[in-house]
């Protein structure tokens, strides 16, 4: 009988596990199509989890992530941006004030 809830904790284990890189994914995409819209590069290709709550949504309760970014604009400088996901709904994305880069005009 133990062996059944090993099995079934394992597997509940590994669903979070897959919800959580969907997620993620879904968030890399968000930032990589903002950077390139932004003329900014998105340093590492990394994000990192930050913060995760249980949050009420439009359907039910919900997963809330933000997620950490690290990014340039000219490649002397590192700013920071956040994404936040409300289940697989994109709620914002923020980026720290840069310096632009020089246009050459």
């Amino acid at each position: 009988m133990i062996w059944i809830f090993f099995f079934a904790l394992l597997a509940l284990g590994y669903q979070a596990w897959a919800w959580q890189q969907t997620a993620k994914g879904q968030a890399m995409q968000v930032v990589k199509r903002r950077c390139q819209q932004e003329a900014l590069q998105l340093l590492d290709d990394t994000l990192v989890l930050e913060k995760m709550r249980i949050r009420p949504g439009k359907t039910g309760w919900s997963l809330w992530r933000c997620y950490q970014f690290e990014f340039t604009s000219t490649g002397d400088q590192r700013y920071r941006g956040h994404v936040v996901l409300l289940g697989r709904k994109l709620e914002a994305i923020e980026l720290a004030a840069y310096r632009a880069p020089d246009s050459g005009l």
